[in-house]
């Protein structure tokens, strides 16, 4: 179950635990989760849990200038709220952002951002990130009032947290194939173990996911029933776009030319000797927001520029208009961006 969107702080601290790579750690317990709510089951016998998880979900940045919570939540593709659908080794998690598809037979999951119209998918073998150390810890811990079991999974890239149910169960030979998100790894350590609790310390955020209901109950398969679109390779596939001047960059080039004072390259570029042109770019740094409004401009390498010429990069950049947004799978998000300023001159 996780991959791509799923488990991307406690205070009680749990005994420590070596793990395979011979790093301590701890695997800790959340402080006050809420109970969770469980529906009566329908009188239908299973042998492994199908049905539907939602979970509460927390995301904070790491990069307190440059990525803010909510452009964190966007980077990472999930909204406020997972909803987990599973059955015999399929799953669907929808959030606010995107739906993903795990379908066992295909080995492949599947994703669907909301403001994209193409299906993009990952293999299963896709995710070949070295697992570094496994730390479990035994003890019994109440999570939102069910008994669960701890476990650490580090891989060369993350590290993820989980607290798993010690009474519901998925077939832990459904995800055998599935290196995604240590999927493999993480069903063979716990037996398919419902995962109550996650959390995913990225290099630059940490998700938690909080399971706050849990509802047993058949499942019709059209749930996992693929979009009538377009299937691309998402490794393939483009995830961001970065900032740029509406028009490209012969409008960009075209506001230059008739904003920039042109008497200051004559008077503060030299053209060596035997040249024939000399030039200075001055490198102006700054945010563009998700409607494209420009803020909190600096010269980046005002120790190699004139500095006439950086004043006035700086005096034309706040003088644009506003730019065509950072997009990331679709979503609007706030960018920090580089930007050169020419000033050229010819002998």
């Amino acid at each position: 179950m996780t991959r791509l969107m799923f488990g991307l702080c406690g205070i009680l601290a749990l005994p420590t635990l070596s793990g395979g790579s011979g790093v301590k750690a701890q695997v800790v317990p959340p402080a006050q989760v809420p109970p969770v709510q469980v529906k009566p089951a329908k009188p239908v016998k299973l042998v492994y849990f199908q049905g539907e998880l939602v979970y509460q979900v927390s995301v904070k940045s790491n990069m307190e200038v440059d990525l803010t919570d909510k452009d964190a939540h966007k980077v990472l593709t999930i909204g406020d709220v997972l909803t987990v659908t599973m059955k015999n080794g399929n799953y669907k998690f929808s959030t606010e952002y995107a739906d993903t598809y795990v379908i066992k037979n295909d080995r492949k999951e599947y994703i669907k951002f909301r403001k994209i119209d193409t299906v993009f998918y990952l293999d299963f073998d896709s995710d070949t990130a070295d697992v570094t150390g496994i730390i479990k810890n035994n003890a019994v811990v109440s999570i939102g009032g069910h008994p669960c079991k701890g476990i650490r999974i580090e891989t060369s890239k993350l590290a993820r947290q989980y607290f798993y149910s010690t009474q519901w169960f998925t077939d832990p030979e459904d995800d055998r194939h599935n290196t995604i998100g240590q999927a493999d790894v993480y069903a063979h350590e716990t037996g398919g173990a419902l995962r109550l609790w996650i959390r995913t310390e990225y290099p630059y955020a940490t998700e938690t996911d909080s399971c706050i209901g849990i509802e047993r109950q058949i499942v019709n398969d059209r749930v996992f029933r693929l979009p009538d679109l377009p299937i691309s390779a998402l490794l393939s596939a483009p995830r961001i776009i970065f900032p740029r001047y509406p028009g490209g960059d012969q409008a960009w080039q075209e506001f230059l030319d008739s904003t920039l004072n042109s008497k200051l390259a004559e008077r503060y570029v030299k053209v060596p000797k035997g040249e024939k042109e000399a030039w200075e770019t001055v490198i102006v740094e700054f945010v563009v927001a998700e409607d494209g409004s420009l803020s909190n401009f600096h010269v980046v390498n005002s120790d190699e520029v004139n500095a006439r010429l950086a004043d006035e990069a700086l005096r034309v950049m706040q003088l644009s208009r506003k730019w065509l947004p950072a997009t990331f799978y679709g979503e609007k998000v706030k960018w920090t961006y580089q930007q050169g300023v020419e000033f050229r001159v010819l002998k």
